[in-house]
């Protein structure tokens, strides 16, 4: 008893405390000195992404969170190859609070319930700008485009599987305002565009470097 510890909403709030009761089932911590940070970067990124396989899916996870992505969408596209399950969104969230913890965060992304590429694109009323990362556009490059954003702005950007967009997937995006845009002359993973699209965004809003 009398350990110091330190607690986190994810939203932002963050408490010292000290545990004064603690067996198996339960622990009872005094918490004061609450503190609530902004959010990191003066951009909010959500990401909507085709997941890739097992074995890249944590970490895609965790760089994302460690660079500030604001939420993550995960979707299913005519090229998926995965199609997440409740458990998926359960494991993916515990590795976005290790994230996190580890990275110094008090904002946890929250990873949404699985969505179709159309109900995806229902949704990008809230966002003041909707890209789709895709290798066959040539401009605007991803980093002019989020140069060009104004503070304080969320970003939606879709990412697509390995296999690409359809031609359907890409008018049915354009048709609703998505820009087209590229972040690299060559063919990226979908985790590699993923952290990318982080990290362009960390590099430019990042608050602590303004």
């Amino acid at each position: 008893m009398g350990m110091s510890v330190t607690l986190f909403d994810g939203m932002g709030s963050e408490a010292t405390g000290e545990i004064i009761r603690a067996d198996r089932k339960a622990m009872r911590i005094q918490a004061d000195h609450i503190t609530h940070y902004p959010f990191e970067l003066s951009l909010k990124i959500t990401l909507a992404v085709a997941f890739p396989k097992a074995h890249r899916q944590g970490v895609m996870i965790e760089k994302c969170t460690e660079l500030g992505v604001a939420a993550i969408w995960p979707i299913v596209t005519s090229h998926s190859v995965v199609k997440p399950t409740s458990s998926s969104i359960e494991k993916w969230s515990r590795r976005a609070v290790e994230a996190a913890k580890q990275s110094g965060r008090t904002w946890v992304p929250q990873i949404e319930l699985p969505k179709t590429f159309d109900q995806c694109l229902e949704q990008h009323d809230p966002f003041d700008v909707v890209v789709l990362l895709d290798i066959d556009a040539t401009e605007p490059t991803l980093p002019s485009l989020l140069k060009s954003c104004e503070a304080d702005s969320s970003i939606l950007i879709l990412i697509g599987p390995e296999g690409g967009w359809t031609q359907d997937e890409r008018d049915k995006a354009i048709a609703r305002g998505y820009v087209r845009s590229t972040i690299s002359p060559t063919v990226l993973r979908t985790e590699t565009a993923a952290i990318a699209a982080c990290a362009i965004a960390a590099s430019l809003y990042s608050k602590a470097s303004a």
